[in-house]
């Protein structure tokens, strides 16, 4: 029995590696750029020009829109000079509530995966990126055990949301306090989950805002494409990145995914610990999961009345700065 399990484990980690050097190598599937000729392409250097990647980053033009989307739904963080102030009303954003979650299953081998029945999230990411914080803070809860170190889960974790859908917290990829043997272990484990798991609607790969894509997650990324397995970026931290330096990052991200053929186009910030962009990424939730419906019947609705709204105050108090600046 223990030998036949031996070379179960065995085969599986031959499949985990055989789908990596494929993503690594075969022309089907999308080779992410490095941030560095991104950086390059986007900025589009003159021919004699040689720049730093700082210098490059500080070049990069940040797309207005995008700027102006994180100041209204207060993301990234704030530069004031000595003689600005900030804006006397905020966004009233309406809440969206998903249901309360709790652990219900952990799984270090094939054989001990759930019965399909819900739909899945999955939720992946380096280590240290805050998976575990964010499932707590999505759902208002603590089920979902949170540490300083990283590499802390070492397993597939479970949650179960009342019952409508699963999230399933993954090992953290890059694990710095991890033993060799238990990270050969943990990725054919979610190898087989991702590519054998029907009720998995999406899987959320995580990145910390400071950085961006790394090694790591474009190797994830490339096995997600391979496996066919649709995903969603979700840059978090991003109250620990000046607002003007996340939309720079934002679109750096938009870049390198673009022709990914299995990502999601639309790029997700939040921060969880300042609660900002949250509600977004539980609207994603639900419609992914079918249940735009059940939980967002009125939300619309008031949604489009706090955004008018607020437009409406943005207007005068860019009027009223205007004016000061012409009796100056």
């Amino acid at each position: 029995m223990a030998l036949s399990a031996g070379r179960h484990l065995q085969g599986q980690q031959r499949l985990a590696a055989q789908a990596i050097a494929s993503a690594r190598t075969s022309r089907a599937v999308p080779v992410f750029n490095t941030s560095v000729k991104t950086l390059q392409e986007v900025v589009k250097l003159g021919k004699s020009e040689e720049l730093s990647n700082r210098q490059l980053f500080a070049r990069l033009q940040a797309d207005p829109k995008t700027v102006d989307r994180l100041d209204m739904l207060q993301l990234g963080s704030e530069k004031l000079g000595r003689f600005e102030r900030k804006k006397w009303f905020r966004y009233d954003e309406p809440e969206v509530k998903l249901p309360h979650i709790s652990f219900f299953a952990g799984a270090q081998a094939v054989a001990s995966f759930p019965k399909e029945s819900l739909p899945e999230v999955g939720v992946v990411g380096r280590s240290n990126v805050g998976k575990s914080t964010l499932i707590n803070q999505l759902c208002g809860s603590s089920a979902a055990r949170v540490s300083d170190k990283p590499g802390l889960t070492q397993q597939l974790n479970f949650y179960t949301a009342d019952n409508d859908f699963h999230l399933v917290d993954m090992p953290g990829y890059g694990f710095a306090y991890a033993k060799e043997d238990a990270q050969r272990h943990w990725l054919p484990l979610i190898e087989s989950y991702i590519r054998e798991r029907k009720t998995l609607r999406r899987v959320l790969v995580l990145l910390d805002a400071r950085h961006g894509i790394k090694a790591n997650d474009r190797e994830f990324m490339a096995l997600l494409d391979c496996t066919h397995t649709k995903y969603q970026i979700v840059l978090t931290k991003c109250d620990l990145v000046h607002r003007i330096d996340l939309a720079k990052r934002h679109l750096l991200v938009s870049q390198e995914v673009d022709k990914a053929r299995n990502c999601i186009p639309r790029i997700m910030m939040l921060s969880a610990r300042h609660g900002a962009g949250l509600n977004e990424l539980r609207k994603e939730l639900l419609h992914t999961c079918s249940l735009g419906q059940k939980y967002l019947g009125t939300h619309k609705k008031k949604e489009a009345i706090a955004q008018s709204e607020y437009f409406e105050q943005l207007k005068i108090y860019k009027d009223t700065a205007r004016a000061k600046k012409r009796r100056q």
